[in-house]
């Protein structure tokens, strides 16, 4: 009998080590400890995105491809970088989910600041590492840096070839609706407790995806000031003429639609599980505990079985 509780001893540990972790980790911070890490994750992570989404405006505007193909290549530029560093920084790489995560109490004040640094920061060095590289383009293609700029501002009254000239209301609907769709997918990928879902890279890249194929024609998709503000300075020093101007839509906009997802998130998730506005984390971990109970129960069953072999 000694043998058979010092046998079962160290799997009955196993479990219960895990069922108190399940118990407990609504209290836990899911992120890296270290600060400074959680920032170089924003911060690369935003340089990945930002560049690889330009690179690829001047790809297609070149091949003339139609904007879904800048769609599809936002959607796997989003999902790469949110795969990567989604549970070291929770992968914003945007201010406006950063506000929308300190709105909604998923991450502190203090940390949405040093993430929107860090992202604009991000944001700015890919828009000059690719000011520097269209200098060396092909001097057959004909396109100047201005027109290259034009072309990458985030503007509604653009004189790029490829991009339709909208007045400010249309171009403040078209903006809302994207910046809705992105946040409001962001916020559905976020439990309560800040820690992303297991979809979240998919989900969040899904709604930038959807985004940039309808707004790409009129704006240019503004609905990260990140990737905008990087875009205005460079196209400031291009000599692109009222790009500042028109900056303040791009982010006015997006902060809007992040409080008010923000907002909306959180009363829903209160109304719809009760007693969650006292304790959302804790609701929301008491389902995956449930749903991990049926794997620890198999377990227990696998070392029963093994205990019968062995008195066998």
């Amino acid at each position: 009998m000694e043998e058979k509780a010092q046998e079962a001893g160290p799997k009955r540990g196993r479990a219960e080590r895990r069922k108190e972790e399940s118990a407990t980790s609504g209290e836990k911070f899911y992120f890296s400890n270290r600060k400074w890490l959680r920032i170089l994750a924003e911060f690369v992570g935003t340089y990945f995105v930002v560049f690889t989404i330009m690179a690829a405006t001047c790809w297609i505007t070149l091949t003339s491809l139609s904007p879904v193909y800048l769609g599809i290549v936002a959607f796997c530029a989003y999902a790469g970088a949110a795969a990567v560093f989604q549970g070291v920084s929770g992968a914003h790489f945007n201010p406006a989910v950063s506000f929308a995560m300190a709105l909604s109490s998923r991450l502190s004040w203090l940390d949405a600041l040093y993430y929107a640094i860090a992202q604009i920061a991000g944001a700015i060095a890919a828009s000059g590492t690719l000011f520097g590289l269209l200098k060396f383009m092909p001097s057959d293609l004909n396109v100047t840096t201005q027109q290259w700029w034009e072309l990458l501002a985030n503007t509604f009254d653009s004189s790029a070839s490829d991009r339709i000239k909208v007045g400010p209301g249309f171009a403040i609907v078209i903006e809302l609706i994207s910046a809705f769709i992105v946040m409001a997918l962001v916020l559905k990928a976020v439990r309560s407790n800040g820690k992303p879902r297991r979809s979240y890279f998919f989900l969040s890249a899904l709604g930038y995806g959807t985004a940039t194929i309808l707004a790409s024609f009129f704006t240019g998709g503004g609905f990260n000031p990140a990737k905008a503000t990087g875009a205005a300075i460079m196209a400031g020093a291009a000599g692109v003429p009222g790009v500042g101007a028109e900056l303040w839509m791009f982010w006015i906009i997006p902060l809007l639609c992040a409080a008010v997802c923000a907002l909306v998130n959180t009363i829903y998730c209160g109304m719809a599980k009760p007693g969650s506005l006292e304790n959302p984390a804790a609701t929301e971990e008491a389902e995956e505990k449930g749903r991990e109970k049926p794997l620890l129960e198999h377990e227990d069953e696998v070392g029963a079985e093994e205990e019968g072999a062995q008195e066998e």
